[in-house]
């Protein structure tokens, strides 16, 4: 996992002042009202009701974004329009399962891939939380590789844990390399590069192919930040996680990505290139432990041809 940044230790930091702000004046004013001696103890007030009632509200956003949002699953349908594309096919992207010891979204998550009936799935890194939760991810692997053929790349987290073990789960590791497959009669490049490699060599090793798609872990690839794009037609990544922890209007809190909050979750376009944010399925294995406003997701790509002359406007 990434470092936070300076501007995410700043928000970080104001964040967590606030908290503190709230829930200290919430004890000072029960203090005052409560526990005081007679002659000294002071009404809670409008003010203090305010307070007082903010602090409650935090504990049931606490209490939500431990018990309730992490279980909650939600589908995304995206649909493009892809050069090459000849027949309308279907793929499914899931990233940072972030498995633990215990089950918490993998049979939902198994069920619902399995109801898409896609052509081809793709993980976008980041599969466990530690090694006590390897056989967890094995048995999840092993049951969505019997839906369709299954391509990955690692994350940050699957190199502290030397995920070789991909290899045995029927996934197609795609580990700096490329692969063509053939999803309703389409020739589809896809090309994965693990976490921390450059994308550009392995791109320039490639065959030639319309539409390719580019998985990599995090929005901060060297051809995004490059806007090195002209082979690429879409490009799948997760990594942010949405912000894990996120506000209404404000979007994440924290990203992880150097590039801040312009690439925090879903769709968007630079250049000719497509590119999609996966706000993953699991939590980091620190704290904190809680989504917030960010619910885990699995995205489906419904893929189609590109219409006569459409030049959709490109993001600079």
């Amino acid at each position: 996992m990434h470092v936070a940044n300076r501007d995410d230790w700043l928000i970080i930091i104001g964040f967590l002042g606030a908290v503190l702000c709230v829930y200290g004046s919430s004890a000072f004013i029960l203090l005052r009202a409560f526990l005081l001696p007679a002659d000294r103890k002071t009404p809670i007030g409008l003010a203090g009701g305010l307070t007082l009632f903010a602090a409650l509200c935090g504990v049931l956003c606490i209490l939500y974004a431990k018990f309730i949002e992490p279980y909650s699953l939600e589908v995304t349908n995206i649909d493009l329009a892809l050069p090459g594309i000849k027949h309308p096919c279907t793929l499914v992207q899931i990233s940072d399962l972030h498995c633990d010891e215990q089950r918490r979204l993998e049979p939902k998550v198994l069920d619902t891939v399995r109801n898409l009936k896609p052509d081809a799935i793709v993980f976008t890194g980041d599969a466990i939380n530690s090694l006590s939760a390897l056989n967890q991810f094995h048995s999840f692997a092993r049951d969505l590789a019997v839906t369709a053929p299954v391509y990955c790349i690692k994350g940050d987290w699957d190199f502290a844990f030397n995920m070789n073990d991909y290899l045995d789960t029927n996934w197609h590791l795609l580990s700096n390399r490329w692969e063509i497959i053939h999803p309703q009669g389409n020739d589809i490049l896809l090309i994965g590069v693990d976490s921390g490699a450059k994308c550009a060599p392995v791109i320039a090793l490639a065959p030639h192919i319309t539409p390719t798609i580019l998985l990599f872990h995090n929005p901060d690839a060297d051809v995004v930040l490059n806007k090195e794009t002209e082979r690429i037609a879409l490009y799948l990544c997760g990594h942010t996680h949405g912000g894990q922890i996120a506000l209404p209007i404000y979007g994440a809190l924290i990203t992880q990505s150097i590039q801040g909050k312009r690439y925090e979750r879903g769709l968007h376009k630079l250049n000719n290139m497509y590119l999609y944010t996966s706000r993953g399925i699991g939590m980091e294995g620190h704290f904190p432990r809680l989504r917030f406003f960010s619910k885990p997701e699995v995205t489906v790509f419904h893929l189609g041809p590109l219409a006569t002359g459409a030049s959709p406007a490109s993001e600079q």
